[in-house]
């Protein structure tokens, strides 16, 4: 029974606190409860009897224990002179018998207690006393015994005058022991319910003067009381200029403009698109975002890449290519004629061939070979290699891509990295012959690019080689 009390009363005091609500009256109601208020009720419950109690005539009948549950009907009456804390007096009978129906009683508990609550609509409130506990039984005679109790509860204000009430309480009395003599203290429990009545609930606010516009300012303070406004005097504020921005926002009161400033919006760059919308407000444009065309010559080659922009050309470079051979035509020393595209003379627009002692130096090379399984060059290539070089000292314009390639005998990834390092070993020698190496590339295919088949032995050999490649 105790959890169970215990139980209830948690939710009483977690309960949020709700205040009745603000009239528009111009005085507030008193908060429920208030102070000075006096409260009359009545209420209705069950109390639990313990079965070791004394309420019998000790001496002139014998103990009996009652029914464990009963009835309890009851009165009170309370003063609050302050509304956090008041005094209560109760008045209950609880009619009963004993257990094995051979007595008929009736129980009266007289009572007060403090009474410490939170106010609001929903008033949680807890309580302490005592009082006198009696029976009256034609079986167990007359018995007054004093008695402690505490307890907590709500209350909840249906109306500013009616209340309804929940009460949980317990109470300590005198106990009979298992001698039948008296001695210690009994525990009785109540769970109570109850309709209570203020007996001097505020009155009503009057009620508030009229507003005939609704606008929320009463009419005796409302200047223009037929015309509906938010301003504090109830008269619409002034629009000089009739834009719908009021004279109290317009930074330009004489000139209508729909902007929040009441001003037209600027155009720094007077291309007539508005700052605003202007992704170049500072530099007249002729697009419809405000900007400076960025192709104004249509050749689909922006400003800032088109070398020519007044003059309708070509990618990359926006310059006229009558034949099409990436040579702008101001820099083609053969206008209509193609640059063949072979490393050679590339920049002058013109056809050529590769000279012979070039064409010899292309392609793999004969006579470059290495130590078995590293990058050293063996002796015998030093002449092929000299040649390469004088070739390259003669037409500097060259750019070479040095290729080292293996068979398929062995991991793939360190053949790649065998032939990187044969590569790199030749550019390495031609930069020591005075060669720049920002004109060679080194690069290592490994077994990726045969040339011959790599089931023979002479298809493997094929295979292992230095190839030259001119770069354009």
């Amino acid at each position: 029974m105790r959890s169970a009390l215990i139980a209830l009363g948690i939710p009483i005091f977690l309960a949020p606190q709700v205040s009745f609500g603000q009239t528009e009256a111009t005085e507030a109601p008193k908060p429920m409860p208030y102070d000075g208020a006096g409260e009359f009720g009545l209420f209705g419950g069950l109390h639990f009897f313990p079965e070791r109690h004394e309420l019998y005539e000790v001496g002139e009948s014998p103990q009996k224990p009652l029914r464990s549950v009963a009835p309890d009907l009851g009165v009170r009456v309370g003063y609050f002179p302050w509304r956090y804390l008041g005094l209560e007096g109760e008045a209950a009978l609880i009619p009963t018998s004993a257990d094995d129906d051979s007595a008929q009683a009736l129980v009266f508990n007289l009572r007060g207690h403090l009474v410490g609550q939170y106010p609001g609509r929903l008033t949680p409130f807890v309580v302490a006393g005592a009082g006198a506990l009696g029976i009256s039984s034609g079986g167990l005679g007359e018995d007054v015994d004093g008695e402690f109790h505490y307890g907590l509860g709500a209350k909840f204000y249906a109306t500013k005058a009616v209340q309804l009430r929940l009460d949980g309480r317990h109470i300590l009395a005198a106990k009979n022991d298992p001698q039948g003599e008296s001695g210690g203290i009994a525990s009785h429990f109540e769970v109570l319910a109850g309709i209570g009545l203020v007996l001097n609930p505020p009155p009503d606010p009057p009620p508030p003067p009229p507003d005939t516009d609704g606008d929320g300012v009463a009419d005796p303070a409302d200047k223009c009381p037929e015309v509906k406004s938010e301003e504090p005097d109830g008269c619409p504020p002034p629009d000089t200029d009739g834009d719908g921005v009021l004279d109290r926002d317009d930074q330009c009161k004489e000139v209508a403009a729909k902007e929040p400033n009441g001003c037209p919006p600027p155009d720094t760059d007077g291309d007539g698109v508005i700052d605003r919308d202007d992704k170049c407000a500072d530099v007249k444009g002729t697009m419809a975002d405000g900007c400076p065309d960025p192709d104004p010559d249509k050749d689909t080659v922006n400003v800032g890449d088109d070398r020519c922009p007044e003059q309708s050309g070509v990618a990359p470079h926006g310059c006229p290519d009558a034949d099409g051979d990436g040579v702008f035509d101001a820099n083609d020393q053969c206008v209509s004629e193609p640059e063949t595209k072979n490393g050679f003379q590339d920049a002058d627009g013109c056809p050529d061939e590769l000279p012979k002692a070039v064409q010899k130096f292309t392609g793999a090379i004969q006579g470059i070979t290495f130590k078995s399984g590293s990058a050293n060059i063996s002796p015998s290539s030093f002449g092929t290699l000299q040649k390469a070089a004088v070739v390259l000292k003669e037409f500097v314009e060259l750019r070479m891509e040095i290729s080292g390639h293996t068979d398929d005998r062995g991991a793939p990834e360190t053949n790649r990295q065998l032939s990187q390092e044969r590569a790199e070993a030749v550019k390495a020698y031609f930069v020591a012959q005075g060669i720049d190496a920002a004109r060679l590339e080194a690069k290592g295919y490994g077994p990726d690019q045969p040339a011959a088949d790599n089931k023979t032995s002479a298809g493997r050999e094929k295979n292992r080689r230095i190839e030259f490649k001119l770069i354009q």
